[in-house]
């Protein structure tokens, strides 16, 4: 086979190779990254990936093959509820399975999805190229194993993992998953950032429910500060996936009307412009910012103030000022936010 028609069948098929108008099957050459890919890849091909059993639906049978999977063309739309009370149609799903190639032998090997792409542990550690031909690498590895318990409700031995993700520069991503006990071994989720080079500081499961506690920046703070604002996020299996437990959201309407109504709205005689932000959000914690601009008086151009936004009696209320800067008219001082005093 020529060069060209292996290039050809790397960028364009990764499974087929185009030579004098028919399509021969160049079973000989590596798949690259599609078999190390299976989620993504499935659904670039039209077909429904399903995490919790490692299965592709709707795909077919020539892509199958090319990823490493198990055709089979006619499976049980009900094949996954054998107790289903109702009668069961007799449709045939065509999937790809992945039964035994993505669980490992315990938490530390096994496979986890980060950001959409697989990510195969082994002895608790991964590394790829960040692109391919790259000497740059991602490395991926388990920061904390937490202690084994029921996650899902089924009475196996699964166990939170917080993963540490480097993508080669300077930021340390930081992910809460799970290893969920198969007949086979575990099997990884999905897993949910927490945040960039935060400071974790423990991992808990509580009657089913993961708590990962760490300590954050705000969100007005650069990464040179020190984490120093505790969190807690908290995380529950459902169905074989992960998430977030809900908290309440403060929305940018609902915030706007607890700024006016408790630090006033700009006026003819006070302001031009209110601009009022919502930030972070991160396990349920809101912050509001408030912009005064185009100030009427004096020599600042500009107020700036900080509150955290607390639910209370099924509403939001304003905590206190966290923090207050300004920015002062040209010619008056500095032009970006900050205490220093204008003149």
């Amino acid at each position: 086979m020529s060069g060209s028609c292996r290039s050809f069948f790397h960028t364009l098929f990764r499974a087929m190779c185009v030579t004098a108008g028919a399509l021969v099957l160049c079973a000989g050459l590596p798949t690259l990254g599609v078999a190390q890919q299976p989620p993504q890849s499935c659904v670039r091909h039209n077909g429904t990936w399903l995490e919790q059993y490692q299965e592709c639906e709707y795909a077919s049978k020539e892509w199958c093959g090319s990823v490493g999977g198990q055709f089979d063309e006619c499976a049980s739309a009900c094949r996954h509820d054998p107790n289903l009370a109702r009668p069961c149609t007799m449709q045939c799903v065509p999937v790809c399975k992945f039964p035994v190639a993505l669980i490992g032998k315990d938490p530390e090997d096994s496979t986890y999805v980060i950001e959409g792409r697989t990510v195969r542990l082994k002895d608790s550690y991964a590394e790829e190229p960040v692109a391919p031909d790259s000497a740059t690498m991602t490395t991926t590895r388990i920061f904390k194993l937490g202690a084994k318990g029921d996650l899902n409700g089924d009475g196996g031995n699964g166990a939170p993992v917080l993963l540490v993700q480097n993508p080669g520069g300077s930021g340390s991503f930081f992910y809460v998953a799970a290893a969920l006990r198969t007949g086979d071994g575990y099997r990884g989720t999905h897993a949910i950032l927490i945040g960039d080079r935060i400071a974790p500081q423990a991992l808990e499961m509580h009657q089913r429910t993961i708590i990962v506690s760490y300590a954050d920046r705000y969100p007005w703070e650069g990464f040179t500060v020190r984490p120093s604002v505790s969190r807690s996020r908290y995380f529950l299996v459902e169905n074989g996936q992960l998430r977030e437990k809900p908290f309440g959201v403060l929305s940018p309407e609902a915030a706007r009307k607890l700024v006016i109504s408790t630090w006033g709205d700009c006026g003819p005689a006070s302001c031009r412009e209110l601009i009022v932000n919502v930030l972070d959000g991160k396990g349920g914690v809101w912050y509001v910012e408030a912009i005064y601009d185009g100030m009427i008086d004096g020599s600042v151009r500009a107020e700036k103030k900080i509150a955290e936004g607390l639910p209370k009696d099924g509403d939001w209320k304003l905590g206190n000022v966290m923090l207050q800067q300004h920015s002062c008219r040209p010619g008056r001082g500095h032009e970006d936010f900050s205490s220093a005093t204008c003149r």
